[in-house]
Order: C-alpha cells, then structure tokens, then sequence
C-alpha cells in the first residue's frame, strides 16, 4: 500500500477538489439518426457499437476516468450494458454515472450509490475489476455512462499488467494506462488523454509539484515511453504539457479467431511505462549486461559444483552423453512450480531466481524454482567444461516478445543451450519431465534476451518444436462381427508437448485426477458409436520414452447395409480443425508446434468376409507445409490401414490460409474414405 504522506499538499487538494466538477459534468443529448439507427453500415452484423468513447488518466489531477456511448443492435449486444470498473478496493469509491436511452427518446436513469452498484469479479484476461449494470436495456437502446475513479495514493491502477509489480514497489499515487484501442465492437470515434507525473524532470516535467519518484528495477525512471500497435495513419500526439492523446475515427472491431497468437499483440493498443533509458537500444544493452552479470554471478562454478559435475559425467565418452547425464540430474531436483500442497500463486511466487541464492544453494538443498533449476543446470554444464549460454524468453501462451515494450517483466522462462557437435542444442531444465533436447512449446519460437561470445542480444528466438518430437499416435487391433460390432485394444503413443501435459499434471493431481481428465478427451477423437475403457499409463513418470495409454474399445462401429459392413478406414480422424470453417481469415494461424499423426489400424474381419473396397494408397504433399501419406495392407482375414499426416510449420500469415484450408479440406475428404467388407457368396 502507498502512504498517502507521499502526495503533496497541492496534488491533494486538487485531487478533493476533483469530485464535484466531474459529478457536474452533461450527457450528450442523442441524435435522431442514433435514435433510429439499427445497424452499422461499416460493420454488418455487429451486435453493438461505440458511438463514442474517452478514457481519460490525469495524474495532475489524480483521477481516471471513461465515457461511452453504446448503441445496442442485437440481443447480443445487451451484454455491453455491464460495464467495467477497475477494481477500487483501498481507494477512495468510484463515481458512477449512466443512463438508457430507448429508441423512442425516453430516458431510463441509473440510481444508487456505487458501493450498492459495485459487483466484485474476475475477467478472463486474469484481471480483478468491479461492475455496475445499467438498467431497461433492449435492442435499439444507446448506452451512456461514466465513471471516475479518484486516485488517492491507497493503491495502484494500471492497465499494463507485466509492469505492475515494478509500478506497485514505487511510491506512485497514480496510473499509467494501457489504451485499448481495438475491441470486439467498432467505435465511431474514440479519445485518449494521459497526463503523467511532473516528478520525472525531462520534457514530461509539469513543475515538479509532486514530490513522488518512480523506480523501475531499483533505478530512477527518467523517461515515459510507450510501445503502439495502430492504424496507419493514427498517431500518439505529445502535447505541450507533456501529455499524451489519441484521437481514432471508424475503428474496427478485432476478430476473434481460433488457433492465433495471444489476441493482446494482435489487436489496436498503445502501453506506456517509464523507463530509466531514453531509447530502446540503449535499454537493451544495459539490462543486457546487468541480467548476464546477475546470471553468472548465480550460476557461478563454485568447488561443490565441479566436484558435483565429476561425480556426475563419470564414464561419459562424449560431450553429448555429459550434458545428457547432467540433465538427467537438475531433472530430479524439486521443481517449485510441481509442489503440489502449494496453490498456483504461491508457486508462482517461487517461479524466479532469488537473490539470496546461488546455484550452489540449489544443488545442496536438491530443491529450486524453474529459473533456479534452469541456472544450476548452466553452472554444471560450465563445471564440466562445456560450451553453454543462457537465453531468456517469453511464455508465448500469454505474449509476444516486444523489444519495443522496454520491461523485463516480459520474460517468463530461462533456457540453456549447449554446444554439442558444433550445433547449439536448446534445452528447458525449468520444465520438469521436459525431455533433453526439447522445449516446452510455450517457450519454442519465442523471442528473448541470449547471451553469445559478441554480447547479450535481444533479436534471438528460440527454435520451434520440430514435428519428429512431437508425435502422437493410434495403433488399435479390432475385431469385427458380422452385425458390425467391434472389440479389440487402443494403444496411444505420445511425445512432445501431449506427453509433457498429461507428465506434468501428474506430478499436481492424483492419478484417479489425470485418469478423469483424460478420459474427457476421449470423444475429441473416437467416433461415434465407441466406447473406451481406459486401462493404464505406461512411463507417465519417464521423459526418456513415449508416453503410452493402453485403452479397450468395444461398441457399434460399421454401418449394416445388405450384408456389405461398411466401416471408417480412418476411425481416430473424424474431426476438422475449427478454423477451416471460416472461408477466410484475418488473423495469422498458430498451430502451437509441428507434429506428426501416426494412425494404424488393424481390421480382423468376420470369417469369410472379404475386402470389396479400401482406399488406395496416396501420398498428399504440400510443398514445405505438410504431407499426408496413406498406406494399404491386405491380409489373409485382415487389412492394415495406416496414415500419417505430418506438419511442419508452426506460424502461417493470414495471407496463406486459404492453401492451409485447401490442403486441410483434402485431409478431411481422404480421411473421410470407407472400408467395405462382403461375404463371397454375395
């Protein structure tokens, strides 16, 4: 909490005398033609639409504040009628102000206090905020409120969430915004204002009238920069007080697709922070060298790591074999982020290098966050005389490396790579049961700070998981009966990020738990008309090999007509990807990671049945991309069929999906072929 001593005398004053003036402040009357409107000619379909609206940060005068308009066009669009608070809990109570305007003129007022309208909760973009609901709303009604939240020095409001922790150890009786400028509805205009503190004394500088001091990382900011996404032809303004506005017409709303990136870089946005460096290289280089200095001071070869990498690389005859035995042993340290008795906060507040620690200290408590673990396994391979370097990234589940965005908050994984046969090979000592050789795909094509013989660079990214590591396989053996009844065995292989899931959630869920949760994805593959009963795991605690469930099948699988048996000759591939439903697409495809599907499937036909049809064997390239290859194999009383679709591309601008829908509309056609089984005598 901030002391409120650390306001001025001015600045409070200003800040009590804030509440009546923006209390007094009109609505706008609406216009004949907002009245009436009923769609939006720029954006068919849209549930609603921001007539207009202002987010306002002024920490001269110490409040923030948002006005909107919203026109309500489909039953949809009710749900704008909830509107968003930043939580308030230790500050002052916000000011709430809001009517509805039904399409007739008539005016339906929001009444009450705000503590009676305030509803405490939390969004999905893990934020916590309160929410007030505005009242009559139907289809065709404009939306108008306001509310102002007045900052009182109890606590921090910021938009930008990987700055907050470095935001909340200053002493700052303010805000800094993050502008959301595109959202899931269009706005006809919309309006930025910032006004930052005067205590930075560089062209932001208002005459120091507060005495409050922002810290970044332990130094002094002396700059408030911003990292944008916009239109073209937008701009951030600069004013001659040093603040900040941005003034949009005819905004877009963002889609909101399947299998993108996180929708945060996709979309419209400006995030300020302050920075203690003028310009984007000179940070880089700075922190640079200071995360490089604090790593290999924690990561430094103490005598009990030496004696430790000795001990452990006895009897290995390559360098390979070193690091892989080294591994191995970091591996079977506690990993702070599996204690199963702590919640996920608590261990995510052991998840980075602590200061009071050194890599030693790890080593000898056998115990040490994923950063920690990550540093002893650098410190070891060191030990042992190999070539090794650390490189930090981002979690590429929740963002995008920025080098524009300048905050170290960014970063949320270290990975070591080792020289090994004049190749670096990338590994994620962090990830427990991540095996040797590979990365978490969260961490995989991620960019981040690597340290290399030139210096700390900040324009690497880490390699993509490649699709002969991340495998997942169906190999079944069924029995037919003439009725079209099958029985038999279902045997899963996974490797890669699966087999890493289901790994990792064993170490925080019992097996009972893991078994559950597995079963639940069961439909997701097996057709209609089957039952699965699961019957265990095989190497669920083993990185070294593939992960295997061993299942029982049994139910109605083919179609009776006549006395032909007509059954899928793909039966685990009944279902496209989401995505190529759409004809076309405006964000880029993230598949995550290549892979490789392997489906063989064993038909033990009823006796004197025969095969009438079966797919041809067929390969299916598309160049660079992906492959599908099927393969047919008669028996006597059986038939074999197998498939592999393997993928090697991850990312895939927008401006080539129609090829990846094309290439995935043929999968689906040959995966959609049929067996067809006769007895002689027809």
């Amino acid at each position: 909490m901030i002391p409120r001593h650390l306001l001025s005398r001015s600045a409070l004053l200003a800040m009590l005398a804030l509440t009546p003036v923006l209390h007094a402040q009109k609505f706008q009357e609406p216009s004949r033609a907002d009245l009436q409107m009923t769609s939006d000619p720029a954006a068919p379909g849209a549930p609603a639409v921001y007539l207009d609206l202002q987010e306002t940060t002024d920490n001269r005068s110490h409040y923030v504040a948002e006005y909107a308009r919203i026109k309500v066009l489909t039953e949809a669009g009710k749900e704008y009628a909830t509107v968003e608070v930043p939580r308030t809990s230790g500050q002052a109570p916000p000011i709430i102000e809001g009517r509805t305007i039904h399409p007739d003129g008539s005016i339906v007022p929001l009444t009450g206090k705000a503590a009676d309208l305030l509803q405490f909760k939390t969004i999905r973009s893990r934020r916590n905020v309160s929410v007030f609901n505005l009242p009559d709303v139907t289809v065709g009604s404009i939306l108008e409120y306001k509310w102002t939240v007045p900052i009182t020095g109890e606590g921090v409001i910021t938009g930008f969430e990987s700055d907050m922790e470095a935001l909340a150890a200053s002493a700052l009786a303010g805000s800094i915004p993050y502008w959301q400028v595109q959202r899931p509805i269009p706005a006809h205009h919309e309006y930025f204002y910032f006004q930052p503190f005067s205590s930075l004394g560089t062209a932001n500088d208002l005459g120091g009238q507060s005495s409050i001091s922002y810290y970044v990382d332990g130094e002094l900011a002396t700059s408030i920069l911003f990292a944008a996404r916009l239109p073209q032809t937008a701009k951030v303004n600069v004013g001659t007080k040093g603040d900040y506005f941005l003034d949009l017409r005819d905004v877009p709303a963002y889609v909101e697709e399947s299998d993108t990136p996180p929708m945060r870089e996709l979309t419209y946005h400006v995030a300020f922070y302050y920075s203690p460096y003028p310009s984007q290289q000179v940070y880089w280089d700075n922190e640079g060298k200071r995360w490089l200095h604090r790593l290999d001071r924690f990561a430094s070869v103490s005598d009990t790591l030496r004696a430790a990498a000795t001990q452990l690389t006895a009897g290995a005859d390559s360098d390979e074999a070193k690091a892989r035995k080294l591994y191995d042993a970091v591996q079977a340290i506690d990993n702070t982020d599996y204690v199963s008795q702590k919640n996920a906060p608590e261990r995510r507040a052991f998840h980075f290098i602590r200061e009071d620690r050194t890599a030693t200290d790890v080593w000898t408590s056998r115990s040490g966050s994923p950063d920690e673990i990550a540093s002893l396994y650098l410190a070891l391979l060191r030990a042992a005389g190999l070539d090794a370097s650390p490189m930090q990234v981002t979690d590429r589940r929740y963002r995008l490396f920025d080098p524009g965005t300048l905050s170290m908050n960014q970063f949320d994984a270290l990975l070591v790579s080792v020289k090994l046969n004049g190749k670096d090979v990338f590994t994620d000592p962090g990830e427990k049961l991540c095996p040797f050789g590979q990365l978490a795909w969260q961490h995989s094509l991620s960019g981040g700070l690597r340290a290399t013989p030139l210096g700390v660079t900040h324009d690497s990214y880490s390699p993509p998981v490649a699709a002969r590591d991340a495998i997942t396989a169906h190999s079944a053996d069924l029995t037919v009966d003439p009725a079209g009844n099958i029985t038999g065995t279902l045997k899963i292989v996974l490797t890669g990020p699966v087999a890493l899931h289901w790994r990792q959630r064993s170490l925080l869920a019992d097996s009972a738990q893991v078994q559950k949760e597995f079963e639940l994805t069961l439909p997701s593959f097996l057709p209609a008309g089957i039952t699965a009963d699961f019957d265990h795991f095989q190497s669920l605690d083993n990185s070294a090999v593939p992960l295997a469930a061993l299942l029982h099948l049994h139910g109605q699988l083919a179609t009776v007509t006549g006395k032909r048996l007509i059954l899928p000759a793909f039966p685990f591939n009944t279902h496209a990807p989401e995505f190529v439903s759409a004809a076309d697409r405006q964000n880029p495809v993230d598949l995550h990671y290549g892979e490789q599907q392997i489906d063989e499937v064993t038909y033990h036909l009823p006796a004197s049945y025969i095969v009438e049809s079966a797919p041809p064997a067929a390969q299916l390239p598309w160049p660079e991309h992906s492959a599908l290859v099927v393969k047919v194999t008669p028996a006597d009383g059986a038939i074999t069929v197998k498939r592999i679709l393997a993928r090697a591309f991850v990312l895939l601008p927008a401006k080539d999906y129609p090829a990846l829908r094309d290439f995935t509309q043929k999968v689906a056609t040959s995966d959609a072929q049929q067996l067809v089984l006769t007895p002689p005598a027809s």
